[in-house]
């Protein structure tokens, strides 16, 4: 089932949510930004504290604490989010499963359904051998006889063809319900 589109977006959207949920929690933590312009272009000190890394460190420490709020909204909402698809994965196992069970079904009751034709055949052959056999040898029957037995067996055998049909056409559902003929 590993190969149904269905079943692999399903899975891929569990997964992005699985990874919005660790960057929410990322957001508790404190945030140290580098960069080039960092205040040290003079070395005066009664400029260090205006525009220096002191603020940037300052501000990157307490930002989290001031935001605990929005990160913890943050946080709820892609745990609700995960959850979401979690639930919307399972769901598509759930029905991928039930499709490949029901193929799997189809396969089985038109095998035996063939099976069971197969023996009607030879029993409405033996059936027409022995109507004609009667018709040779005895009065007791007629040609209409021989003709309603032979009537049989033709639509024996169509059923056959159908159930043969039948069967070919779950080997195909089956395939389908696998993950196969997608591509």
């Amino acid at each position: 089932m590993q190969n149904r589109p269905d079943v692999q977006a399903a899975e891929f959207a569990f997964r992005a949510a699985f990874e919005n949920t660790n960057t929410a929690k990322t957001y508790f933590y404190p945030a140290l930004t580098l960069t080039a312009n960092g205040g040290l272009s003079t070395l005066d000190l009664k400029n260090f504290f205006d525009q220096s890394i002191f603020y940037n460190l300052i501000g990157g420490i307490t930002q989290p604490i001031f935001n605990k709020g929005q990160n913890k909204a943050r946080l709820k909402t892609a745990k609700a989010q995960q959850q979401q698809a979690f639930y919307g994965f399972q769901q598509t196992l759930l029905t991928s499963g039930q499709e490949v069970s029901n193929a799997l079904f189809a396969y089985q009751t038109a095998s035996e359904k063939e099976t069971t034709r197969a023996k009607q055949i030879a029993s409405l052959t033996k059936a027409v051998d022995y109507t004609k056999e009667l018709l040779r040898y005895s009065s007791a029957t007629n040609y209409t006889d021989v003709l309603t037995s032979e009537q049989s067996l033709l639509a024996a055998k169509l059923s056959s063809t159908n159930d043969r049909l039948q069967k070919l056409q779950s080997i195909v559902n089956l395939y389908r319900a696998l993950g196969g003929g997608w591509k």
